[in-house]
Parts: structure tokens; C-alpha cells; sequence
């Protein structure tokens, strides 16, 4: 060993290296618009991805600290995920019992 530091390539893409999705939260992670202080301008390419935008700063996911400038909060995203997931899974149980009581309700022994 020469005891230097040797610079490793990045390994694969931002999707891979954390859990974003979509198209808006992995640009601002590539461009490292994460805080307040590197908010950077954003505008939509299009009508769903506008929605979408508009969406994550409803939910807080997307933040801005002055007019014009954004930044990804990736702590709220987290927190937004794990509410959708919350309330999915009522909905998931309640879709499984119904199938379950179909099956028992047409089963010919």
C-alpha cells in the first residue's frame, strides 16, 4: 500500500445511491440543491411534472427560503414516503379480506 488516497468512481446513478423517485427529487440531488443555501431556480418541463412539483412543496419535500430558489429537503421526502405508505396499508388489508371472503364465499369443496 502507497498510504495515498485514491478517488473512487461514483457507482451507478442518484436513483441507485438514495431513495428518490421520479424526476424532480434526483435533479436536485445531482445538482446538490439539499439546503438552503444551495437553492436553485426550478421550473417544470411540463404540466405533470408542474403537478408533481407542486405537490412536493405542498408536502414540504421541496422548500423555498427565497423567492425563485429550491431546494430538497430529503428528510420531509422520507417523512412524506412513509405517511404514503401508512395510509396504503389500510386500503391493502381491507383489498386482501375482500379477496379472501370471495375466495371462501365460490369455494366448491
Amino acid at each position: 500500500m502507497t498510504g495515498r488516497l485514491v478517488r473512487e468512481p461514483a457507482r451507478g446513478t442518484v436513483r441507485d445511491r438514495y431513495l428518490v423517485r421520479g424526476s424532480i427529487a434526483p435533479h436536485f440531488v445531482e445538482v446538490r440543491a439539499v439546503t438552503a443555501d444551495d437553492a436553485i431556480a426550478f421550473v417544470p418541463a411540463d404540466a405533470r411534472e408542474a403537478k408533481a412539483f407542486a405537490a412536493m412543496i405542498a408536502d414540504g419535500s421541496i422548500r423555498m427560503p427565497r423567492a425563485g430558489r429550491f431546494y430538497f429537503d430529503m428528510d420531509a421526502y422520507e417523512a412524506a414516503a412513509a405517511a404514503r405508505r401508512a395510509r396504503s396499508v389500510p386500503v391493502m388489508l381491507i383489498v386482501a379480506l375482500l379477496v379472501a371472503a370471495v375466495a371462501v364465499l365460490f369455494y366448491r369443496g
